[in-house]
């Protein structure tokens, strides 16, 4: 921790102590946030960080009535309530259930008060984010910044050396400090030329295979939202519909906290194209917008209240991720409620469960311990495991296994999350946690996706490719049932536990997701943390969807 050189004038000794120790009138004390530690786990401390370094940060501030909160959201998914697929306008949301206008007046004080700048309260009052110097921070939160290197992955990082602390009047309304470590960057999947395809899968061939080729929809009349930590040219957007003859929407770019990565996309570039173009393989006349943010958990948090509160989208793909340990239970509960606000609103998300099999921290912290990613281990989000796909010589579906390319290619996350308890509609797969995958779609290298990014066509795979297929599909159930659908997981495991599971879905029962040497989860009939549910029958579950 930094420390300050405290002058003061000549005192005697005893006139010293009297001032130190005589508390302050009205004094308001200071509430630790036990739960905004950073993880610091084998990293070690390499200096301070520049006291002039500008870190973009972030306030979330708390909901009210969670209780609540909570019985709506199951009663809007339940279609014995009246509530059933009522969804809440963003003002309705946050009149019952947001933070206060003097709840935000007071979290803005605060922060101006410690010379804050760049001030932004999110559209739904949740998020302030904010920019100050190292020091400015520091001495705001009550803890040092440092630079810290990673042991294991060798990757450079700084973060705040304590729990930060917050005056009591502040933390009443505040749920967390967001943003004082950058030790969770945003993954994708490795999105790399496939060198093993048995057979591409191209737009025709999707739509043959997974049973959407009967459905009347194609998208028209609905909105869908990328999660992006990066960015796209759309003249590959426009070639690979030209190329499948596929009639789009529009394609727009949304920023958040000034990120617009388009004009010199990086590495992330093909994560992106692979997202909107699996999106137009099932559903192109679909409008999207692109939310481009800064990859960081302020950016993370910005973005999906951004997605809340603007409202325009009613489903969203998400292939962008960290493991739970390294997104940490702070940032992953505010990024949380972001998104039950966008599911009571009728948003529904669909995230990539990993590429790492049980292993989902193996590439950001070196632990080969069991652990899944996050979001898709939010209960309000669909998480998307991965299979092999085989196909007919006409382009039916013929099979699906759990895909496990080994340390070459990667294997479909899935495990148990030590974040979220279990949610009512999983009762039945014995657990007490949160249990992921939900579902599951192509992922493969041997049944790569072929799009266009960088003016190449090629074929790339991983979950990265199965969330946006999911997406595809719930955009067209949004066209065939005339509005949102908000969280679908409800309605996936009530049909997976009766009598329709087999019209509505692939049960995948052979493969595991056994990973760098870690004994994962093995497919089997029904439910498992290898694909979940199975894959969709496009034309059978939209018939048991209501």
């Amino acid at each position: 921790m930094r420390l300050r050189k405290l002058v003061a004038a000549a005192v005697p000794l005893p006139a010293l102590l009297c001032l130190s120790l005589a508390p302050a009138a009205n004094a308001d004390p200071l509430v630790t946030m036990a739960a905004n530690a950073a993880p610091l786990t084998q990293s070690d401390r390499t200096g301070d960080v520049g006291a002039e370094q500008q870190i973009p940060a972030a306030l979330s501030l708390k909901l009210h009535n969670q209780q609540a909160l909570d019985q709506f959201l199951s009663d809007v998914q339940n279609p014995a309530s009246p509530q059933y697929h009522h969804f809440l306008t963003p003002a309705q949301f946050n009149a019952a259930f947001g933070p206060t206008q003097a709840d935000v007046n007071k979290a803005v004080a605060f922060l101006k008060q410690n010379g804050a700048s760049g001030i932004e309260v999110s559209g739904n009052r949740q998020a302030v984010t904010f920019t100050g110097s190292a020091a400015q921070l520091e001495s705001t939160f009550h803890t040092g910044i440092g630079n810290y290197l990673d042991k294991v992955t060798g990757r450079k990082f700084f973060a705040n050396d304590s729990a930060p602390s917050l005056p009591a009047s502040v933390s009443s309304v505040v749920g967390a400090v967001v943003g004082l470590d950058n030790h969770a960057v945003k993954q994708h999947s490795d999105t790399k030329a496939a060198p093993h395809v048995v057979k591409a899968v191209t737009p025709p061939i999707l739509k043959s295979a997974y049973g959407t080729s009967g459905l009347s929809a194609t998208g028209a009349g609905v909105n869908v939202g990328f999660v992006e930590f990066d960015g796209y040219k759309k003249a590959d957007i426009t070639s690979y519909d030209s190329k499948y003859g596929l009639q789009a929407g529009s394609v727009s770019t949304v920023s958040v906290s000034g990120a617009n990565y388009d004009s010199s996309p990086g590495q992330g570039e093909t994560e992106v194209d692979l997202d909107i173009e699996v999106v137009h393989a099932l559903a192109a006349a679909a409008n999207d917008y692109v939310y481009e943010a800064p990859n960081s958990n302020a950016g993370e948090l910005a973005m999906y209240q951004k997605i809340a509160s603007d409202a325009k989208v009613k489903v969203v793909s998400i292939s962008w991720g960290s493991c739970e340990a390294a997104e940490g239970s702070s940032a992953a509960n505010s990024v949380n409620s972001a998104i039950s606000t966008g599911t009571a609103e009728g948003i529904s998300y669909f995230a990539a469960a990993g590429d790492d099999g049980t292993t989902d921290c193996a590439r950001q912290t070196g632990s080969y311990s069991k652990a899944v990613d996050f979001p898709a281990s939010s209960p309000n989000v669909s998480g998307v495991g991965g299979t092999q796909l085989t196909v007919t010589s006409s382009n039916g579906y013929s099979s699906e296994k759990a895909w496990n390319d080994g340390a070459s290619g990667g294997a479909g996350g899935g495990g148990i999350s030590t974040l979220f308890n279990a949610p009512s509609w999983q009762s039945k797969q014995s657990t007490t946690k949160r249990k992921v995958p939900d579902v599951a779609g192509d992922a493969a290298e041997g049944s790569a996706y072929t799009i266009v990014s960088g003016g190449t066509t090629g074929n790339v795979w991983g979950t990265s490719g199965a969330a946006p297929l999911w997406a595809g599909f719930a955009t067209l159930q949004n066209q065939v049932h005339g509005g949102g659908l908000g969280n679908l997981n409800p309605t996936f495991y009530g049909i997976g536990n009766g009598s329709s599971y087999g019209t509505g879905f692939h049960d995948v029962t052979t493969g595991n997701n056994t990973f760098n040497g870690t004994t994962g989860f093995t497919a089997g009939t029904g439910y498992d943390q290898v694909t979940g549910w199975g894959s969709f029958k496009g034309t059978g579950l939209s018939g048991l969807i209501g």
